[in-house]
């Protein structure tokens, strides 16, 4: 997939006959890479917001505080596609490379295990 143009079809726009596709420009210049271990989400009617964090985890007998850096704001359209794209990537890692394990105690426990014919 071409990343720099995305297909989309108009549900209204001048020129474009119904069910015709149309390239928007996808300009990634400015792009910013965080990396994320925890969120918290909220919502309103409208909308999803999330905001993102790096926990650096537990350090000494004092937690540090957890410093939210970024909020992402979508409407319930755009959170229903990227929780299918997500499903679907987890499902994918753990097809390869076995189960993911949310309980951290339970993780601790057991080793991870390898799906079948790996």
């Amino acid at each position: 997939m071409d990343e720099s143009k995305i297909p989309i079809q108009p549900q209204t726009a001048t020129g474009v006959q119904p069910g015709q596709q149309v390239q928007i420009p996808v300009d990634a210049s400015n792009r910013e890479t965080v990396y994320v271990n925890f969120f918290q989400a909220h919502m309103s009617n409208d909308e999803l917001f999330l905001d993102l964090a790096a926990f650096p985890g537990l350090v000494g007998t004092t937690p540090e505080a957890i410093a939210l850096t970024h909020r992402l704001v979508m409407n319930f359209y755009t959170a229903k596609r990227l929780g299918e794209l997500l499903r679907a990537a987890v499902a994918r890692h753990e097809q390869v490379f076995g189960a993911l394990e949310l309980d951290v105690n339970r993780r601790m426990r057991t080793p991870p295990q390898r799906p079948a014919g790996t």
